[in-house]
């Protein structure tokens, strides 16, 4: 909000040189097409990606990933998401999907979009990782006043609960978009879920809030840390010989 086309696209690509993430989904990218040069601007070089273009100026989802760790195969366009097949280039597991979504504002439109992600889970199994801005919430705590859609709620608790999947807590805060009022209306907008197989194939995660100063969104980083399994050696370090207990 109050950035140019340029300057959102360098404020993404500092996160992404600070962060250093290994995929990086943006919703609402506003542009109805991406180019090499347009998408090496906004998450470097060392990046592959794909996107659903914006709807005029409204909209747009971009999915890029480090091409030294993720080979990535079968997408899938949709009108509100992205969808890929990620395969690690290390041989540390099986083959997951991710869909990165960028939610309608019309009630009518929710209606198809939770459909479009239905349509592509029964015809996708394995693990699966859903990600994005939906543009609504499940749970009355998710907002932080009382005028809320319910019968929208109760749709996306059913979605969850039909698909089965399991939310990805975030640590440190409660709400990721703000109207920027004086009075503010805040939600919880932003969101990760996953497959039961996802999360016993990804067990060591944390989902991060960043700074939002330059956007009504909380941008989120999901730090996943690998466990091969092997044990940990005993190593004896000689200063513990000089160590003096009191």
């Amino acid at each position: 909000r109050g950035l140019n086309d340029r300057a959102r696209r360098n404020v993404v690509k500092e996160f992404v040189l600070l962060l250093k993430p290994t995929i990086v989904c943006i919703q609402e990218t506003k542009l109805s097409s991406i180019c090499n040069n347009v998408a090496g601007e906004i998450v470097g070089g060392s990046f592959d990606y794909d996107f659903v273009p914006a709807d005029g100026a409204a909209g747009g989802i971009m999915l890029a990933w480090a091409r030294d760790c993720w080979s990535v195969d079968s997408l899938h366009r949709g009108r509100f998401s992205l969808t890929a097949r990620f395969s690690s280039r290390a041989p540390l597991g099986q083959p997951w999907w991710i869909s990165v979504v960028y939610g309608p504002q019309l009630d009518s439109d929710k209606i198809e979009f939770l459909d479009e992600l239905r349509q592509f889970r029964a015809a996708s199994l394995g693990p699966w990782f859903l990600c994005g801005d939906f543009n609504m919430i499940y749970r009355a705590q998710d907002k932080n006043n009382e005028r809320l859609d319910r019968r929208s709620m109760r749709r996306f608790r059913a979605f969850l609960d039909q698909l089965q999947l399991e939310e990805i807590n975030m640590v440190g805060r409660l709400y990721t978009w703000s109207s920027r009022r004086e009075q503010p209306t805040l939600e919880l907008l932003d969101r990760m879920f996953a497959t039961a197989d996802w999360l016993s194939a990804f067990p060591n995660h944390v989902l991060k809030p960043l700074s939002s100063d330059c956007s009504d969104h909380c941008p989120l980083l999901l730090h996943h840390h690998v466990y091969n399994g092997a044990k940990r050696r005993f190593k004896f370090e000689p200063y513990w010989c000089r160590t003096r207990w009191k």
